[in-house]
């Protein structure tokens, strides 16, 4: 750099010209024509980088070369700018203010980096969410771990800018710790259920529009806050549950019941002759079978009651719908109580038969 410098001083007679911090206005002017040269170049070599990356993922189909590809893309002018004043600088003689060119191109760099890493973890969140969960973008968990992934990218980045200029950082963690530990434990039952939701997001125990069972709440996840989730009841108001109290709970996700398992019971009078008896479990297993979209699984005679001789069958109705099972059970009973009026074979009813001996 000094040998062109001196090249160049050869043609202009610096020493005789205006004088700036030590500079003569020829090598301030030299020196804005290295930032103005260096900034479109550096610009131009990177617009080709940036290409080539995008021409190696559409062949590829990469997803690493796509987040590249958008993290560079997110480099800002003001990047590029402090880079080609921080070349233009160098033929300058800035004596005690010689450090402030790097120092700029350092704080500057840490911030772009700062930038590049929040585009990175972002496109990583997104792909996690569109692979393994649709719908995260509508929890709020997943806004919650996007927020604390890029509070903590931008944290230490400040850390680190204040680090390079001269602020004890260890110190001011240690005080920052001491009033983090104060606002968690006042904040404890809050910070519970945002954990809570990420748990939620993460763990998928189930998802916006799934018909669950919490206790004795019956109904649809509507939303999953911060907070709360809340739940359209079939009886049709809105139920909101506490995030934490939710995961304490035994959650049963209907959404995800590929069948239905039935269990029906009846009871027939003592009075049935035993040829029916004997009859009956065939009978009715030829109706269960005799439906569409049901599987017969087994019948018994099971018992016996003061009034009654009881019967347990169990079948599968192959669909999850429970407007579904109701028409197969209603259709299974009318069935059987059609061919128990031709055998003649009477349902139990409570009764008390008193019989008296002479």
């Amino acid at each position: 750099m000094e040998k062109l410098l001196a090249i160049f001083d050869s043609f202009v007679k610096t020493e005789s010209g205006i004088y700036f911090l030590g500079n003569s206005v020829w090598h301030w002017i030299l020196a804005l024509a290295i930032t103005i040269v260096s900034y479109f170049l550096f610009r131009l070599v990177f617009k080709i980088i940036v290409k080539q990356i995008d021409n190696i993922a559409n062949r590829t189909e990469s997803i690493l070369n796509n987040i590249i590809e958008d993290a560079l893309k997110n480099s800002r002018f003001w990047f590029f700018a402090v880079i080609a004043v921080f070349f233009g600088s160098i033929i300058l003689k800035l004596g005690e203010y010689e450090f402030i060119p790097a120092k700029i191109l350092i704080l500057t760099t840490f911030a772009q980096i700062g930038i590049w890493l929040n585009v990175i973890f972002n496109d990583i969140l997104n792909n996690w969410s569109k692979k393994n969960n649709p719908d995260a973008a509508k929890n709020a968990g997943f806004t919650i771990i996007s927020g604390l992934g890029k509070f903590l990218i931008w944290v230490v980045v400040l850390l680190l800018i204040l680090d390079n200029l001269g602020v004890k950082v260890f110190s001011l963690m240690a005080g920052l710790g001491v009033g983090g530990i104060a606002v968690a434990l006042a904040a404890q039952k809050i910070i519970g259920d945002l954990f809570a939701s990420i748990s939620i997001m993460i763990d998928k125990p189930f998802e916006i529009r799934d018909f669950i069972t919490v206790g004795d709440v019956r109904g649809t996840v509507e939303s999953i806050g911060i907070k709360t989730t809340r739940i359209r009841s079939i009886t049709g108001e809105q139920v909101i549950i506490s995030n934490s109290d939710l995961l304490d709970s035994r959650v049963s996700n209907f959404k995800r019941m590929a069948e239905r398992r039935i269990t029906f019971t009846f009871g027939v009078t003592y009075q049935t002759a035993k040829e029916n008896l004997h009859a009956i479990t065939d009978l009715v297993k030829n109706i269960i079978e005799a439906q569409s979209g049901v599987r017969f699984d087994r019948g018994h005679l099971n018992g016996f009651d003061a009034s009654s001789i009881n019967y347990e069958f169990v079948y599968w109705v192959t669909s999850p719908d429970y407007a579904v099972y109701m028409d197969v059970q209603q259709k299974i009973n009318l069935a059987v109580i059609d061919a128990f009026a031709k055998r003649k074979i009477e349902l139990s009813r409570p009764t008390q038969t008193v019989f008296l001996q002479n």
